[in-house]
């Protein structure tokens, strides 16, 4: 039965702890960190965490204790930080320390290509002769006296892998990708010149051309009439290319701006901007819109955003600014929960730490008033086959393995229920053939 690779649920865990805590994670009150730590300032820090419990709200237990064995023979116990965690020496890795190196100070795992690095944990092979691999068993493309990389390239082995570099404007792994032009060659046409100063060598396009092998000519010329009565052409660098003057835009400066700077195009709530190209409408009293037509939904002197906010003027547009856990365009919208209330139940409280009021659950609880129980805990064993607990999502959920399915990974295509079937199907063809 396929399982979980150990370190990849720790893994997890870690990064949910590194990711999560920049999220979630400032703590309500006490109750946030249930009965693992404190919450030493509410709304701005995530809960302090005790007896070696981890995570923003203190769900993660520890993996060892201070006195325990859990670590084995080949990790202790590191209790300097929350969730307490085993440090593994010896080459061992794994939450608990019982993954073997793949390879030994005195052991020839690593072949006569490579060497064991003992210095830190887990212990790897070091390859050299340009060999790759975790044992050191992939081969070089290229060696230092062969012909690999062909006469338009030599090995490089200086460093492992051993790789071909390139000469001549040829690339590729073994240097067997011609390049598109030549120092003596004619690919450029007459509106280029090929540039072989580095690999590959390119076509240094001029007179405006572009392209490969600068075959595209340019949508103007200095002494061309392409970009009209609004515009110029900029030849200072390839491609040629009109630049716009009134507001006009578009490749040849065809576009006409929405406004003039004489003109009433932005109505009495905007005026023509023509500092820049194209000319735009900037708006004011709160209007917006191309030509600052949108009316705001709150003003200055207004009552539109009700009891529960008050219109802020200082930006276009102007929008309500809700209070009391309101939200909503015009804050009409009442929040779930109160900093009195217990809208949230048991398993979460009302964080009022934002404009915006909402539960925050615990114990992997999750819902609007987090009412809905998680089927699984962090590190726990309810995941079953193989599954692993999401503590990343609230409320927490089992990831099962691939064909499995169900809130605890015991849901129809699991491999139970494949051999079971298997049984059935086995045992009745068996009376068949028994009758003949």
């Amino acid at each position: 039965m396929a399982r979980f690779h150990p370190m990849l649920a720790v893994t997890g865990i870690m990064l949910y702890i590194a990711l999560g805590e920049g999220a979630i994670t400032d703590c309500v009150d006490a109750s946030s960190c249930n009965g693992h730590g404190t919450c030493p300032s509410p709304c701005s820090a995530p809960c302090s965490c005790t007896d070696g419990y981890g995570g923003h709200d203190c769900t993660i237990p520890p993996i060892c204790t201070a006195a325990g064995s859990e670590c084995g023979a080949n990790g202790a116990c590191t209790t300097s930080s929350s969730p307490y965690v085993c440090t593994c020496s010896n080459g061992y890795s794994g939450p608990t320390c019982t993954v073997a190196p793949i390879c030994t100070a005195t052991g020839n795992q690593c072949g006569t290509n490579g060497a064991c690095t003992t210095s830190a944990t887990p212990y790897v092979c070091t390859c050299s002769n340009g060999y790759t691999g975790a044992l050191c068993t992939t081969a070089p493309i290229c060696t230092a006296a062969g012909s690999q990389c062909g006469t338009h390239g030599s090995c490089t082995t200086s460093a492992s892998p051993y790789v071909c570099t390139c000469t001549d404007g040829y690339t590729g792994s073994l240097c067997t990708t011609a390049p598109i032009c030549t120092a003596a060659g004619s690919e450029c046409g007459t509106n280029g010149a090929c540039t072989t100063s580095a690999t590959p060598y390119v076509c240094t396009c001029s007179n405006g051309y572009s392209g490969s092998t600068c075959t595209i000519a340019p949508i103007c010329t200095a002494a061309g009439s392409q970009c009209g009565t609004h515009g110029s052409c900029t030849t200072s660098a390839s491609p040629y290319v009109c630049t716009c003057t009134d507001g006009y835009t578009g490749s040849l400066c065809t576009t006409a701006p929405i406004c003039t700077a004489a003109g009433s195009e932005c109505g009495t709530n905007g005026a023509c901007t023509t500092s820049a190209t194209p000319y735009v409408c900037t708006c004011s009293n709160g209007y917006t819109g191309a030509l600052c037509t949108t009316a705001p939904i709150c003003t200055a002197a207004g009552s539109q955003c009700g009891t529960n906010g008050a219109c802020t003027t200082s930006a276009t547009p102007y929008v309500c600014t809700c209070s009391n856990g309101y939200s909503g365009p015009t804050c009409a919208i009442a929040p779930v929960c109160t900093a009195a209330g217990n809208q949230c139940g048991t398993k979460g409280g009302c964080n009022t730490c934002t404009s915006t009021y909402s539960c925050q659950c615990y114990s992997g609880y999750g819902g609007t008033t987090c009412a809905t129980a998680p089927p699984c805990t962090a590190r726990g064993s309810e995941c079953k086959n193989g599954g692993s607990c999401d503590i990343s999502t609230f409320p927490y959920t089992c990831t099962c393995p691939s064909g499995l399915t169900g809130a605890t990974c015991q849901g129809a295509g699991s491999q139970v229920t494949f051999f079971v079937a298997t049984l059935i199907v086995s045992a009745l063809s068996s009376l068949f053939f028994m009758q003949y």
